[in-house]
């Protein structure tokens, strides 16, 4: 208000939650306006200049006034509001509205910003041409709805191809025109006041509804297609829709009927080929534009152009992509490679570790490296390999909505997303980590879709903002209780095409080894309302779905792993599991109650106590949707007056021996990102270190500082023995015989028995000391593994002497860790008589190293964790070293040991 508002007025904006994508619908709290103005300035059609509102505060000065039943307004002067510079015209006035924190966000249908036209200053004759919108399309014989508005009586002549179709003086024109000739219409509206004249030129398309239906050529996919040098076919499926065109910068994002699609006989998809030279020269992008009405990126994009949020894309990743087409067109853009990329894979020979003794590392990228780029992850895979890893399972990395989340708001599941990095570098990370034997497994999510997918924006109820009940791909509302965005219908034939495609091109472009499906559980038609229980119960149909998808999986690679977070009856998860696939089993709890010393029961970690076949089992100390153990111990750790579970030192031992019994038990394993080094801070973790549910999906402290505590190194290097075990002795873990004894609340032990070595792992979760019967399987020699210190066990229901949250693994054959045999700080191993000290000591002290009198040092040398060696003289002396932790090894006359050494500044 006013209705033709000028530059230099006053105005009232009104803005209607229900409308547009409906973000703010029924919002209860205050509305913001985040505004600026397209002027004579802007480089393009969405170039906002002279922002007002600061994003994520509640910011007075776009505050807006509720005026009831989803609507709100705001005032202001234009020029002085937005501080318009002298001689600067404004084009349009630009709005998105949020809550205060930015976190709900109302926009335009399509999730683009709105726009409000401006008027010339003059005040003389205005018109406001309402419909028909620009690239409207109708079928031959349909009709044409003309609305215009005058700010005053005057003459309004309105020609369609030249032919007058109305002639008269009027202040408002409505309309309804036949559109009788097929092909493309020039309106031309001559508005005449007898002292100005207005000429508005508008274009529309009369299409004709029965076209001949032709079958796109054998062996098209949707999305882009390479079937010749020179041609690319693009095909969308997309039924019970009349028309699609092909937006691109060679027709400026405008309907051109040479870039119509063609209808398949079946009339569920839409195909065209064009020449390739039309895309060159950095013009390789596209939309589709559906029914005159719709449009959208590609459902089967593998990059896209994000106008709200590129801007925190790693520059490097957007200097190889065409430009957004800012002069044509808003909204998500599809942008493709002219070739397809001919990537240099060095992994013919990979093959991944037996699924049954994965050791998986659950990484979301976002949190774990300071540049979230997978160039660094590169860097960071020898790490993970000295930890003893063969698995990697990045969490979702296809294109989700905004830049900060956990990922599980996909917009587009085949494409990358490029916060992280380009496709050819998450290839690179692939690549690698095949070259050192590690496996990467992709966190999948085909339960939903969030609202900017165009897979929803295909098939939208704007009124409901939620899909309409015609979607061949979503359910109109979810079939279960634990849904997120919207709900795909699985039992849809092209819905199971589209994940079928998406699973194909990761295995077939990227090289994955597997996937991770995030709440499996929701894979399915059968309602259950806001039944838990109902949703758990064993589901026919959503086994058949969840196999059907693991055969074409498998139909690509053989072994490749397939894992679900499913959580349903254990009747439907041991029948899944004993099909092939792994499945999640959370195990946080207990295992942190025995680390903080509560009693527990481990036994539902154990796959033969769920009574499955196969050992398929990953039931996970940590994962990413739990809480820290490390965080629990700190915080609610048990304690008397010796003994302190909540003291760092004490909390990393106890993890390594929960450790010590959870890696022992055969089957799949997963370690959380940072959890070998006791990461500590709590999944509800706010950025300015309050401690609040609502901050789960915050961004956490990324602390690769910890590998500076001898503490927390000491756990990682635990965890690398244990798995160093697993890894070298892998027979004994899947074939052996074994038993958890969790008959007791606080004492948990592990037997394997297998020829080639047997083993018994026991740890006492108390917090007082406890005599032991280990139960050991037979007489005779034992090597504790992590000291190499001999047992000669003469009964083999001995007791053994246990202090608070000692833990130990026997084996029957003495193995070596990977660093060497482990000590307490100044303790020198296998029952020498000596100590090494000071520990910690600083650059330039002597180091004291006394043994007895039998050995005598050959040789001493200082190994950073890096693996650079310096050889101490004979008055050991440290030389200048950066602070860190380092491992000492001295070799004797007798013996050859390593012991650890913290130098400090």
């Amino acid at each position: 208000d006013p209705p033709f508002p000028t530059q230099l007025d006053d105005v009232t904006v009104f803005f209607d939650a229900s409308e547009g994508n409906g973000a703010l619908a029924g919002f209860n709290g205050t509305v913001y306006a985040h505004t600026g103005v397209i002027t004579s300035q802007s480089s393009g059609p969405t170039d906002w200049q002279h922002v007002q509102g600061n994003w994520g505060t509640a910011d007075t000065n776009t505050q807006m006034t509720s005026e009831g039943n989803d609507i709100y307004s705001i005032s202001y002067n234009i020029e002085e509001y937005y501080g318009i510079n002298p001689g600067e015209i404004v084009d349009e006035l630009a709005f998105v509205f949020r809550n205060s924190n930015g976190s709900i966000v109302g926009r335009d249908t399509d999730g683009s910003d709105i726009f409000l036209e401006i008027f010339p200053p003059n005040q003389g004759l205005l018109a406001n041409l309402i419909n028909p919108k620009e690239n409207t399309i109708i079928d031959q014989g349909g009709l044409l709805i003309i609305e215009l508005d005058l700010n005053m009586v005057a003459n309004v002549e309105i020609q369609d191809n030249g032919n007058t179709i109305y002639n008269s003086s009027s202040q408002s024109v409505n309309i309804e025109v036949t559109g009788d000739e097929l092909g493309p219409h020039n309106l031309q509206f001559i508005i005449n006041d007898g002292t100005q004249e207005i000429m508005i030129e508008r274009k529309y398309f009369v299409l004709d509804p029965n076209e001949q239906l032709i079958n796109a050529p054998e062996g098209i996919k949707n999305g882009v297609n390479y079937p010749s040098d020179s041609t690319l076919i693009f095909q969308l499926t997309a039924p019970d829709k009349n028309n699609v065109f092909l937006f691109c910068p060679a027709n400026e994002y405008r309907v051109d009927i040479n870039y119509k699609l063609t209808k398949s006989e079946d009339q569920n998809s839409y195909w065209i080929e064009l020449p390739k030279s039309l895309f060159d020269n950095g013009n390789n992008s596209y939309q589709y534009f559906v029914d005159g009405s719709i449009t959208i990126a590609d459902p089967f994009a593998t990059v896209v152009l994000d106008p709200w949020n590129d801007d925190d894309v790693p520059t490097d990743v957007l200097a190889n992509l065409p430009a957004y087409p800012n002069e044509f067109t808003t909204g998500i853009v599809t942008a493709f490679d002219l070739e397809p990329e001919n990537f240099a894979w060095e992994d013919a020979d990979f093959e991944g570790s037996p699924q049954s003794n994965l050791i998986i590392y659950e990484i979301m990228m976002r949190d774990f490296l300071e540049d979230k780029n997978y160039k660094s992850l590169v860097d960071t895979l020898d790490y993970l390999e000295r930890l003893g890893v063969n698995a990697i399972e990045l969490m979702p990395i296809s294109e989700f909505e905004g830049n900060q989340s956990w990922g599980y708001n996909p917009s587009f599941h085949m494409a990358v997303d490029k916060f992280y990095g380009s496709k050819t570098q998450l290839k690179t990370v692939i690549n690698e980590a095949h070259k050192r034997g590690i496996a990467v497994i992709h966190d999948v999510v085909f339960n939903h879709a969030f609202s900017q997918s165009p897979l929803c924006q295909l098939y939208w109820n704007a009124a409901d903002f939620r899909p309409t009940p015609e979607s061949p791909y979503l359910n109109e509302t979810a079939r279960h209780p634990f849904n997120v965005g919207y709900d795909f219908n699985h039992e849809s034939q092209f819905t199971k095409s589209w994940v079928k495609q998406i699973l194909s091109y990761w295995m077939e472009e990227f090289h994955f080894d597997g996937f991770r499906f995030d709440l499996s559980k929701g894979l399915t038609q059968t309602f259950s309302g806001n039944n838990a229980a109902a949703m758990s119960q064993f589901d026919l149909s959503r086994v058949t779905i969840l196999k059907d998808y693991a055969d074409h999986i498998w139909n690509h690679n053989e072994n490749a792993y397939v894992i679900m977070e499913h959580f349903a009856d254990n009747s439907e998860e041991k029948n899944l599991a004993d099909y092939g696939m792994m499945l999640w089993g959370n195990m946080t709890y207990d295992f942190a109650e025995a680390a903080m010393g509560y009693s527990s029961n481990l036994r539902w970690s154990d796959y033969t106590e769920r009574d499955w076949n196969e050992a398929n089992l990953i039931a996970y100390m940590e994962s990413h949707d739990e809480e820290r153990m490390a965080y629990k111990l700190k915080e609610f750790g048990n304690s008397n007056t010796s003994y302190n579970t909540q003291e760092l030192e004490t909390g990393m031992e106890r993890i390594a021996a929960a450790s010590a019994i959870y890696f022992s038990i055969p089957g799949p394993k997963m370690l959380w990102q940072f959890g070998e080094l006791g990461y500590d801070f709590s999944i509800n973790r706010c950025v300015n270190g309050a401690i609040n549910p609502d901050c789960r999906l915050d961004p956490k402290p990324i602390r690769w500082d910890y590998q500076d505590n001898i503490n927390r190194t000491e756990l990682y290097d635990r965890i690398a023995a244990i798995t160093y075990l697993r890894n070298n002795f892998s027979e004994v873990f899947l074939e052996g015989e074994h038993s958890l004894n969790d008959n007791n609340a606080f004492v948990k032990s592990v037997q394997i028995l297998h020829p080639n070595m047997d083993l018994v792992s026991i740890a006492n979760f108390r917090i007082t000391n406890s005599s032991i019967n280990p139960d050991f399987p037979y007489t005779g020699i034992w090597y504790e593994y992590f000291t190499g210190k001999e047992l000669d066990v003469s009964d083999p229901n001995q007791t053994l002497d246990f202090d608070p949250g000692e833990y130990r693994i026997y084996t029957s054959e003495k193995i070596t860790p990977p660093g060497g045999f482990f000590t307490s700080v100044n303790e020198i191993p296998s029952d020498l008589d000596g100590s090494i000290f000071p520990n910690p000591i600083s650059s330039g002290e002597k180091l004291n190293i006394e043994l007895n009198e039998t050995d005598q040092i050959q040789i001493a040398i200082l190994r950073s964790a890096q693996g650079q060696s310096h050889v101490l003289n004979d008055e050991f002396i440290i030389p200048e070293l950066p602070a860190g932790i380092y491992f000492l090894e001295l070799q004797t006359n007798n013996n050859h040991f390593f012991t650890k050494l913290s130098i400090i500044d």
